[in-house]
């Protein structure tokens, strides 16, 4: 039975339970988690077959053929696994879902999408394939094709992104960059400070400006409005992440 999440909220209770268990979910809890189980479940499958879509249309074009199911060392699909990761699906779509869609490929906008990625990465909720395949719905032209790839010969989300460096930021870009959004980005005027801190060490780490703490910190404080450096003249330098969040 094709169900959307409109219709789960109109079943009864035994033909809920009927629906759980048909698809392999645990049936036997209430009903209000039942529907919440069964509504997860269904906005997953609607995810996997948008990617799958997108991805078998990059292939078609680029002669790029890319399996997108996620399989084991054994070759069983991660789908028909009862594995704990399966229940992190979820709070990853959710996470996802305030993530624009990448309508440029100007390098700028692929560095930011990916330090938000960078970000849900972090939180070790998937393995790498499980969580390209999740992204692959956020790209699309030259970048769906570069991360269909990525699956395709099992690269890992740290090789991914050495790839990405490599492919979309060439030297000139990354020194370019580096000059604008790091060493000589100035604080703007009523600018969040905690954000603008954060902006500069996530732009440093993302395009591998390699420089100590200590140094990365003093450029960011050199760069401080002036209304901020007044106050700031009165307080020690930080020298590490830690203190400068002291001092902040």
């Amino acid at each position: 039975m094709a169900l959307s999440n409109s219709d789960v909220y109109r079943l009864t209770g035994e033909t809920l339970r009927r629906e759980c268990e048909v698809r392999g979910l645990d049936h036997n809890d209430p009903v209000r988690a039942l529907r919440q189980r069964l509504t997860d479940h269904i906005r997953g499958a609607q995810m996997d077959n948008t990617a799958k879509t997108e991805v078998t249309q990059a292939s078609d074009s680029n002669d790029l053929v890319i399996n997108t199911d996620i399989t084991d060392p054994s070759g069983v699909p991660s789908a028909s696994r009862g594995s704990g990761a399966d229940a992190q699906i979820p709070v990853l779509v959710e996470l996802l879902r305030p993530i624009p869609h990448l309508t440029s490929e100007e390098p700028e906008a692929i560095m930011r999408l990916f330090i938000k990625l960078d970000e849900v990465h972090g939180l070790g909720l998937v393995e790498d394939r499980v969580f390209i395949t999740r992204i692959l719905q956020l790209v699309s032209g030259s970048l769906l094709t570069f991360l269909g790839n990525c699956l395709h010969v099992g690269n890992t989300w740290s090789e991914c992104r050495v790839q990405l460096l490599s492919e979309y930021f060439p030297h000139f870009v990354r020194e370019r960059m580096i000059r604008d959004l790091v060493v000589f980005n100035l604080q703007g005027q009523g600018q969040n400070l905690r954000a603008f801190i954060n902006q500069v060490f996530s732009t440093a780490k993302f395009l591998q400006y390699e420089v100590s703490d200590q140094e990365l910190v003093a450029r960011v404080v050199m760069n401080f409005h002036p209304d901020i450096l007044a106050h700031a003249a009165f307080i020690d330098r930080p020298r590490t992440i830690k203190e400068r969040y002291q001092a902040v």
